[in-house]
């Protein structure tokens, strides 16, 4: 309750306790992970979502946020491995395609981009990110015309996108 409330200090001295109590509590410790991120100490919420990991192997969010952690530091090929994993785990989410497609678009591996960016659309044809990005990734393939119709349907559901 205290993150959502912008006290990230007072939730992570709650979810300290809860942990105190229960080390295994996968739920606590991802939540800790999450407001050590909001602190930005990547390394500390990363050390989080990675207990929150051994503690339930199948909390495929926990996988997702490691993977944004390891996208902030540069770390691409570990963020596309817990993305897949995710995607893995829950393939119905389009976040977690979205965000794998990213970390393929920063590799410059924009066909592989594209595909993922293509997955997260199919399973939500209103995700202006996606398709604004697919729109990108179009670009540096040299398909401009695509490219332009992704933005431009992107800009149609949300005319702040990109901007």
């Amino acid at each position: 309750m205290w993150h959502l409330k912008g006290d990230d200090d007072r939730a992570i001295v709650d979810y300290d306790e809860a942990i105190r109590l229960d080390p295994k509590n996968a739920c606590a410790l991802y939540n800790r992970g999450i407001a050590w991120s909001s602190k930005g100490d990547i390394d500390r919420a990363i050390v989080d979502y990675s207990a929150a990991i051994r503690s339930d192997p199948n909390y495929a969010a926990a996988f997702l946020n490691r993977g944004n952690s390891w996208s902030e530091r540069g770390d691409n090929d570990r963020a596309i491995a817990d993305y897949s994993e995710a995607i893995r785990l829950a393939p119905k989410v389009a976040a977690f395609y979205y965000s794998r497609g990213g970390a393929w678009h920063e590799q410059g591996q924009y066909q592989r981009a594209i595909a993922d960016f293509d997955a997260a659309v199919r399973l939500n044809p209103k995700y202006d990110h996606a398709l604004y990005w697919r729109g990108i990734a179009k670009h540096r393939t040299g398909d401009v015309v695509g490219g332009e119709s992704d933005i431009a349907a992107a800009r149609k559901i949300n005319p702040k996108v990109g901007k």
